[in-house]
Parts: C-alpha cells; structure tokens; sequence
C-alpha cells in the first residue's frame, strides 16, 4: 500500500476516478455494460504506471467505491468484483511491461522508443481487461465484437488520458499563471476550442464533418511545446466529447468512428511530442559541443597571441620599473618634490593598470563557460578585442581604428563569446593584410543600429577575397592560411546564430574585405528604440 505521506495524490485520484466514472454513466454503449467515454480505468493505469505497483490496491478498491457511490455494486456485486478485477490486471500489466523486476519507470514520452513502448503497454492492457470484461456472465452475448469494441474504448482513454500523469513534473506547481497567457498559446487554445466545437458539437452526428482539422494544432502544439502540449491538448480533446455526448448525444455509430480517429489522433501527437523533444535535446548537446570548440578554439587563440602579448606587455613593465625608480630618486633627495614624485607614480600605476588590463582580459578570454546572454555595452566588448590583438596589429604595422562604437545602445550577448568573434575577424584580418604586403595597411571597427538589431563590420584595406573563397567562407576546414584549421569562422557563425544573429561577408567596392555581423538590442534599449 502507498504510505500515508501521499495523501494528496490518493485523494486526488480517487476524486478524478469518481468524476470520471459518473461522466461517463450518461452513455451506456448499445448491449455493453460499459461506456464509451470512461477514462476511470486509463486514471488507474496511469497513476500505477507512474507509482509502481504498491498502486494496483487502489485500483482495485476504486471501482468498488464507484459501485458502491452509483448503486452498482449493490444491484450486480459479481459484475462490480468483475470489474475491479479487470482494470486493476489491465493496470498490473503495465506496470509489469514498464516497471520491469520493480525498477524505475523505462517509459520516457520524450523518445519515440518511450512512445512505442507506451503504446505497447496500452494496448497490451487495453487487451487483457477487454477480454475479462468480455467473458459472461459481464456481457449479455460472447460474439468478439464486444471485446473489441471494449478494447477501443479503453485503448484511446489510455492513449489520451495516460501521458498526462506520465509527463507531469514538480516543476508544474511553480510555472504562474501570467506565463501561460502568451500570444501564441491562447491562439493555440482558441484553434483547439473552435475546431473542437466544431467537430464534437456541431457536426458531431453528420456523415460529412471536419475531425481531421483536429491534427493541425495538435501537430502545432506538440511541434512548439514538445510532449507537455501535445499531453494537455490530448487530455482535453478527450473531454470535449465526453461533455458534448452529455449535452446533445452522440450515436453510437459516430462515437466509434470517433474513438478510433481519437486514436490516431493521439498517436500521432505522442510521435510529434517525442520528435520534438529528441530534436531540442540533439540541439543541445549540439551546443553544448559547439560550446567546448568554441573554448577550445579560444584557447588555441590566446596560446598564439601569448608572444606577441609577452612582448607587448614588457614595453609597461619596464616604462613602470623606471618610472617608479625615478620617484624613489625624487624622494632620496636632500630636498625631495613630492608632487613631482607623485605624478611620476601615478604614471607608473598607469603603466601597471594597463598590464593589468590586458591580462584580466586574456584570463576572461580563455576560461571555460556555458552561453550567458546578458545586456553589455558593445564599445566595451570590441575595446576588449583591440586591446587583445593590439600586440599582433602592432607587430604587423596595423593599425586598428574603431568607428561610432561608443553611441551604439547594449546588446543581449555572451561577452566571452563576441569578444571571441571579434578577434576571429581582427586577426583574420591582420594576418590577410600582413601576406597581402599591403601599404598603410588599416583595419576599421563599425556599427550601427538596424531596427531591434546593431549590426557590427570589420573592414580591411586589403585585397578582398576571391569569389571562389568567399562561396565557402563559412564551412569548417576550409582556411587559405598555411597553419590555419579553418574553423575560427565556422565557430564564428555559430556563435552568432545561438544569439540569434548573423553573419557575412562581402567584398567592399573600394577594395578590401568587409565581415558583418548582428546581434539583438538588450530589451530595455529595445523599449526605447
């Protein structure tokens, strides 16, 4: 037996049980004693699938207390004990088919195989309890078409109503209610309700009616909010006619004609549901990759910028190291000037901070970390940059400007991440101007704003780039440099793409080689744009 520290879930099934046992007694199916739309015995599948089968006692026990609410068990105990009997080994069975030797739940709706095993389960259960519920002295005659009519209408209550229970999470209790009334979900609602109307009230007992418009917000749903959607909208496609039947009738032709195209129905989404979790999943351990080549390359990166930077940071160190030994010089004076003394250590902490800038910058650079979007001012990020590949643009004899950058509003972006992108395209363009010999060879850092996007370029005055390059610019491995990997732009682009961005090239009219790129305003810049 469950503990008593799950009171709430016992009481809940019990009350889901009972609700859906009495809204189901408005329709009794031609010559069966059962109805068609009783989703008590999917409830009970579902929570002893979900729980393990210390669960399989209420399942038995719930049936009875229904029988005793209704009347039932009174007037015809045999047919009541019967009944309990059925659901409870219907439910045994798939605990034993998805708890195998009493272990973890192996069915995951977020994998087509979870999906496939789900279905197997179902109908296997679906099966067992149709052919006890079957048996006389249950059912008024022994002809297979009450068994299979038993089994359809227990197969789609498990289909429809089971991976609610399935798929249902903690996280649940906390998601607000403000949070669900987005645009594209209470459109999504809307669709489901009107169709839904459509084909269970309005044209429910007509020969021609529009059912199969059912599959376009489930494909929808499912392919947007993965198995929770296409699980909510299933469980609530499966009470519209339930509620309908109570209001108007459905004929027992129609109702089977529904039951079976509510099957498909469902099958169809719990595939979609899983191929939709799988994709987003293969998206992440995709990024999760691109993440470590992306720090991979960083690293590789900062180790060849590390002479240049050597000799870059020694010019500081060693402007610090006289300066500071003149103002002790100052001060070891008969008559020491202490202001001049002052200024000369206030120059040399300059010359420290300088060191100590590029260094922090380096270390940032380099450490490993996840994609952190956050609001940050452009200028700094490409200040950033420069500062990092100052000390190979100066050995080259390049000079670096930067163009309008301090006027552009904060982007949402992984700091780490552009600055990486900028120094692909810096020293791409260094070393491109350095094999090209060019005179006065100059690199040009602009932006500027494109609607709710800054859009940044980095132009050289080099040759250009020939076409035959610029059509594979962006694959991986592919580079023109002698000890390149070709992948600095490749790992580029990614990056780009995970912050919603882009970025190209092009040959500019005058000469040389123009890379763009875009990244999106921060939300409060966007407000005020």
């Amino acid at each position: 037996m469950p503990r008593l520290r799950d009171p709430v879930i016992v009481a809940a099934y019990l009350a889901l049980y009972m609700t859906a046992d009495m809204a189901a007694a408005a329709h009794l199916f031609a010559d069966l004693l059962a109805h068609p739309w009783n989703a008590a015995p999917a409830i009970s599948f579902a929570i002893a699938v979900r729980h393990g089968r210390k669960w399989l006692w209420f399942a038995f026990v719930a049936p009875l207390l229904a029988g005793l609410i209704d009347g039932g068990f009174l007037a015809a105990p045999l047919s009541a004990i019967l009944r309990a009997a059925a659901e409870t080994a219907g439910a045994a069975l798939g605990v034993i088919l998805l708890h195998p030797r009493n272990s973890a739940l192996v069915c995951s709706l977020k994998r087509r195989r979870g999906v496939f095993r789900f279905l197997t389960a179902a109908c296997a259960a679906s099966a067992l309890t149709s052919i006890i519920l079957a048996i006389p002295p249950f059912l008024e005659t022994n002809s297979i078409e009450p068994a299979t009519l038993l089994f359809l209408f227990h197969l789609v209550a498990i289909l429809s109503i089971a991976p609610l229970v399935l798929v249902y999470d903690k996280s649940w209790r906390h998601v607000r209610f403000q949070a669900l009334l987005t645009g594209e979900i209470i459109l999504q609602t809307g669709a489901l309700a009107l169709i839904a109307w459509e084909v269970f009230g309005r044209f429910v007992n007509e020969e021609i009616h529009f059912f199969y418009l059912l599959f376009l917000p489930f494909a929808w749903i499912a392919t947007r909010h993965g198995q929770i959607g296409a699980a909510l909208a299933l469980g609530a496609i499966y009470v519209a006619p339930v509620l309908t039947d109570l209001l108007f009738g459905h004929n027992d032709t129609m109702i089977v004609e529904m039951q079976i195209r509510l099957g498909v129905l469902a099958v169809t989404s719990l595939l979609f549901g899983a191929m939709t979790a799988e994709r987003r999943d293969a998206e992440m351990r995709m990024l999760e990759r691109q993440t470590e080549l992306a720090h991979f390359q960083r690293l590789n990166v900062g180790w060849e910028m590390a002479s240049a930077l050597a000799h870059e940071l020694n010019q500081p160190l060693t402007a610090a190291m006289n300066l500071t030994q003149a103002a002790l010089r100052l001060l070891k004076t008969p008559s020491p000037d202490i202001e001049r003394a002052a200024n000369v250590m206030s120059m040399s902490v300059d010359r420290v901070e300088r060191v100590g800038q590029i260094i922090h910058g380096l270390r940032d650079f380099m450490r490993k970390g996840e994609l952190t979007l956050a609001a940050n001012a452009m200028s700094d990020m490409a200040d950033d940059a420069i500062r990092l590949v100052s000390a190979e643009a100066n050995a080259a004899g390049v000079a670096i400007l930067s163009s309008g950058m301090s006027a552009l509003p904060e982007v949402m972006a992984d700091k780490t991440q552009i600055v990486q992108v900028l120094i692909n395209l810096l020293r791409n363009a260094i070393q491109s101007l350095t094999l090209s010999k060019t005179p006065h060879p100059q690199i040009t850092v602009a932006g500027r704003i494109d609607i709710d996007m800054i859009e940044i370029s980095v132009a050289d005055s080099g040759p250009g780039m020939p076409n035959e390059v610029m059509d594979h610019l962006f694959e991986p491995f592919v580079t023109t440099k002698v000890a390149g990997m070709g992948l600095g732009l490749s790992i580029s682009k990614s990056i780009l793409e995970a912050h919603e961005g882009r970025l190209w090239a092009e040959n500019a009219p005058t000469g040389g080689a123009i890379f763009r790129f875009t990244l999106p305003l921060a939300k409060r810049d966007l407000e005020n744009a």
